[in-house]
């Protein structure tokens, strides 16, 4: 018998989006059967998942509610990816987490409790790297073993030869970014190119106020802006998987990102690493990446083999093998 997997298709991967359908997939063609399921409306594209909205998903939310799996047909193994986390009665459960912001946030104990009520449970959790395993391992108060490392599936961005913008993605250092665009925008000025920043609605009204020549677009609409990228700048604190410089390096857009554990652990070699403390630093190796032909040549050539390791062929090995072990190893 295959192994049969119930999968929740609302991934809290940002903002690439589209990361579990896109490992839907990639398990059907491995042989698994997957149960779909959405918790959170959105477009699932060719799959049509059962329907789980409104207020039974909102329990889930704290871990509590109708079990999950008596609501699907049985199943060997539960995946969940986003911030609604079911029950399960007699069913494993395999929780990947890549948004490390509400465990390490002091003022969002529902994540943590959440998680916390799943691995009393039973659960298995999945972080992104090694790096970010530190981080769940210390902030969850779990041992090692509960937390298991498998990067999640990166979708393709189109590619298009429309290279006009240099991408700036923002996270958790908007001022940070502020600091460092006046120098980006005098270059895409000399280049004859614009800057875009990818940020939050809060941050895009932080930034408007403060610098001119920067055009902030919605996280939603970054696979669209990246598939135009001259170069992807990505400014993180590292709470969250830099799934934005894995689709730029698919695509051999130059790519820089801030050198945080997480990203120095997926990305460097790949990319240009720059400080996140040091603006003087971070403006000349930004520059150097815009403007020096060579250089630019050199970072783009490897991006797209490390990004292989992210797509949904590889990675849905991966869980395939984290199932399985999960399965052999569930005890209630």
């Amino acid at each position: 018998m295959p192994l049969r997997v119930a999968l929740d298709l609302a991934g809290s991967l940002e903002p690439m989006g589209g990361s579990m359908v896109a490992l839907s997939e990639a398990l059907v063609d491995r042989g698994i059967d997957v149960v779909p399921y959405a918790s959170v409306r959105g477009n699932y594209g060719p799959v049509h998942p059962r329907r789980f909205y409104g207020p039974l998903s909102r329990w889930w939310r704290y871990g509590r509610g109708v079990a999950i799996d008596r609501l699907v047909p049985p199943v060997d193994i539960v995946h969940v990816a986003g911030h609604h986390v079911p029950p399960t009665v007699r069913t494993p459960l395999l929780i990947s987490v890549d948004d490390l912001r509400p465990l390490l946030s002091r003022d969002d104990a529902r994540r943590v409790g959440q998680l916390q009520r799943a691995v009393s449970r039973g659960a298995l959790i999945v972080a992104t790297s090694y790096a970010a395993r530190r981080q769940v391992v210390s902030a969850l108060g779990l041992e090692a073993s509960d937390v298991a490392v498998a990067s999640p599936v990166v979708p393709t961005v189109p590619h298009s030869l429309d290279r006009r913008h240099i991408v700036v993605s923002v996270t958790g250092i908007v001022d940070y970014f502020i600091e460092l665009a006046p120098a980006m925008v005098e270059v895409a000025r000399q280049l004859g190119v614009s800057v875009v920043a990818l940020a939050s609605r809060e941050a895009e009204a932080k930034i408007a106020a403060q610098v001119t020549g920067v055009k902030v677009e919605s996280r939603h609409r970054a696979r669209y802006v990246v598939a135009e990228a001259h170069s992807v700048i990505h400014l993180s604190d590292g709470a969250r998987f830099p799934s934005l410089p894995i689709a730029a390096m698919g695509c051999s857009i130059p790519t820089a990102a801030t050198s945080s554990d997480v990203n120095r652990e997926l990305l460097e070699g790949c990319v240009d690493l720059v400080p996140m403390d040091d603006a003087n630093e971070a403006r000349q190796i930004i520059t150097r990446l815009l403007t020096d032909a060579a250089h630019r040549t050199l970072v783009s050539s490897a991006g797209p083999v490390r990004a292989a390791d992210f797509t949904p062929d590889v990675v849905a090995q991966h869980y395939d093998v984290l199932y399985r072990d999960a399965v052999a190893g569930w005890s209630r």
